[in-house]
């Protein structure tokens, strides 16, 4: 299937979970390491539902699903999947979730798909064919730091990194005009992808946290770098993310190698 297809169909699976999840109501809340990591029953139906879609996409291929024991990156095809990216604020009637989807080609992120059902818009990015705003193309903002607003995740699951967390984002907030903080890192990517913040930040994040968004920042002129490690698609890292403009001294203000 032409790549251009394939993300047509993997938007449409993930918008079919997007309108699952916003005519249903939860039923049941748990929480898996700690208070602050959370899941409710339709992040596992959700996940369930787009699975079973995206394995008859692609019957070969391997995936890696945040409710799933199973983490296998394939030799060739393999998705990285979010039912509920955001599923704190899912819980809490916040309006600010997605589905995350994203399809690796040997080991290399080709398509990424996020997907907010509450606004009705779809990020799509293809790997050398650019990223897309429900149909209109996308790119990264052209600000200096100082006129830049970053967001920052605060790696809610890793509170032992609570000192370095909030005093990068001190540093960023001095630096530039402002900062926020959204509870949906792959919806924190795609803002940096179309422009609506400049510089995004975070300690740690898993791999379908990133994945998806990963590849619409990189395909809108954005820059992305791991902090801890490399993107593997199977470990946490951090990331620092940023416009073309401002991101080596995004990464000289919190002493990262930008190279």
């Amino acid at each position: 299937m032409e790549v251009k297809q394939l993300a047509k169909e993997i938007e449409t699976i993930a918008r079919r979970a997007g309108e699952f999840i916003t005519q249903n109501k939860i039923t049941n809340i748990s929480e898996k390491t700690q208070a602050s990591d959370i899941v409710t029953d339709l992040d596992v139906k959700a996940q369930e539902m787009i699975l079973k879609a995206c394995l008859e996409l692609l019957p070969q291929s391997e995936y890696v699903a945040e409710e799933d024991t199973h983490k296998t990156i394939g030799e060739e095809y393999t998705w990285v999947i979010d039912p509920i990216d955001g599923t704190t604020n899912f819980a809490y009637d916040f309006h600010h979730s997605c589905i995350s989807i994203a399809l690796l080609y040997k080991k290399k992120g080709l398509i990424g798909v996020v997907y907010n059902p509450f606004l009705n818009e779809c990020f799509v990015g293809i790997e050398n064919e650019g990223s897309y705003l429900n149909g209109k193309r996308i790119h990264a903002s052209q600000n200096d730091l100082k006129h830049a607003i970053s967001v920052v995740g605060t790696a809610p699951y890793y509170k032992e990194y609570a000192d370095v967390v909030f005093d990068n984002m001190k540093k960023l907030f001095l630096a530039g005009r402002d900062v926020r903080r959204t509870g949906s890192a792959a919806l924190d990517c795609c803002y940096v992808a179309c422009g609506r913040v400049d510089v995004y930040y975070e300690e740690r994040l898993s791999p379908w946290d990133y994945a998806a968004g990963l590849i619409i920042m990189k395909n809108a002129q954005a820059c992305a770098k791991a902090l801890h490690g490399e993107f593997d698609y199977l470990n946490p890292v951090g990331i620092i993310a940023a416009n073309e403009t401002c991101f080596e001294e995004v990464c000289a203000l919190l002493g990262v190698n930008h190279e």
